[in-house]
């Protein structure tokens, strides 16, 4: 048996200084609360976790299959039924464009609100969705994340997802 403990950071930290007056005057923008995860399967948890580097040829793209196809580091086939958080990371060494979302059938709506919604991340780009509530994933109808690259070149690009199973 796992167990699986998250902890997402997704913060803005910034301090903005200004001297007026002949003294510093500090603006603090604080780090926002880190989202937690338990392990298990309802509201706030969660039981898979995924990560890899996959490499993409320029002009290409791949359907990444939620449910059924991808192998998490233990050698189980993953079998989404929510998905809690997704980061996807194109590297500043890429010489491309990724887009992520808007599979051409069986789409995987997550964050994008629509089949045909999609982000795109330039070379250096990373995005973080979070939902404590997860996103459903439907199989063989509501389970594939497309990741399409440009025109530019190969890119290496990180994925990382945590899900629930039911």
């Amino acid at each position: 048996m796992t167990a699986l403990n998250t902890i997402v950071r997704a913060s803005i930290a910034a301090v903005n200084k200004r001297t007026l007056d002949g003294r510093d005057v500090v603006d603090r923008m604080p780090d926002a609360a880190d989202i937690q995860l338990g392990s298990g399967t309802g509201y706030g948890k969660a039981d898979i976790a995924f990560m890899d580097t996959r490499t993409l040829a320029a002009s290409t793209s791949e359907n990444l299959d939620l449910a059924g196809a991808l192998v998490d580091a233990f050698g189980a086939t993953i079998a989404a039924a929510k998905v809690k958080a997704i980061m996807i990371e194109n590297p500043e060494a890429s010489l491309s464009t990724l887009t992520v979302g808007a599979a051409a059938s069986n789409t995987f709506n997550g964050p994008f609100s629509g089949a045909t919604h999609s982000v795109d991340l330039k070379p250096g780009d990373r995005v973080l969705f979070v939902s404590r509530t997860g996103w459903p994933v439907t199989a063989a109808t509501g389970d594939l994340l497309k990741v399409a690259n440009g025109a530019g070149g190969s890119v290496n690009y990180n994925i990382e997802f945590i899900a629930a199973s039911a």
